[in-house]
């Protein structure tokens, strides 16, 4: 290479570090705004979670993709929330509102974490299996606890409650004494669905306990009834 040339490559680096250094020390057009990555930082510890701290919350990133132990902990959080959130009040006859939002946070942010290769947990009934598969395996793990107190199980089961909500116009999230105050999906024909409990029966018995065929029969059922 000519020397001329090797110049022209030392001034052209020389310009680059220094539009670099002006940048950081702020002239010039400013560079990106910082924010805090850590969840604990933009979901409070101290109280509930609210609506405003999902919608603000970031997952720091490491070298294949979200830092798992952050979403497991959120995970757990919004379980342990949906638990505490049961009515013990409410009359027998009536439902109450469940926090459809935190179902459906909970839902979105296990299934975006839990991608099944080119299988895509995307709330469509084909995607069942998928949360099949993973009750499955999860049963199967020798160190595994009761499925009251595993978040992911959880969170399969809100998976499936808004598969049901996604696929019947006029389902929704509700609440009722008769499932222990348990977030479930009461049908436009009236009739409840509890996908969380079927998902925690799947993860403590067996293959019969089929949350594929849960699906198959509540839309079924729903479906003689229009």
């Amino acid at each position: 290479m000519s020397h001329p040339m090797m110049w022209v490559f030392a001034v052209l680096i020389v310009l680059a570090m220094g539009g670099v250094a002006l940048l950081a020390a702020g002239r010039g057009e400013p560079m990106a705004p910082a924010y805090d990555d850590r969840p604990d930082a933009l979901v409070p510890a101290s109280r509930p979670v609210a609506p405003d701290d999902l919608r603000r919350v970031r997952f720091s990133l490491a070298l294949r993709g979200y830092r798992m132990g952050e979403v497991d902990e959120l995970l757990s959080r919004l379980a342990r929330e949906l638990e505490d959130d049961r009515p013990t009040d409410v009359p027998q006859a009536r439902a109450a509102p469940a926090p459809a939002a935190l179902v459906r946070v909970l839902a979105e942010t296990w299934a975006a974490k839990h991608p099944a290769g080119s299988d895509i947990l995307d709330f469509t009934t084909e995607s069942v299996d998928q949360v099949e598969s993973s009750l499955d395996q999860w049963s199967r793990r020798s160190e595994r606890g009761p499925a009251q107190g595993v978040a992911d199980v959880w969170a399969a089961g809100s998976y499936l409650g808004e598969v049901l909500v996604r696929a019947v116009p006029g389902a929704r999230w509700s609440q009722h004494p008769a499932f222990d105050g348990m977030p479930v999906v009461e049908m436009p024909s009236g009739r409840f669905e509890n996908p969380i409990g079927k998902a925690m029966e799947r993860y403590d018995g067996n293959e019969s306990d089929s949350v594929i065929f849960f699906v198959e029969a509540a839309l079924t059922a729903e479906e003689a009834t229009r």
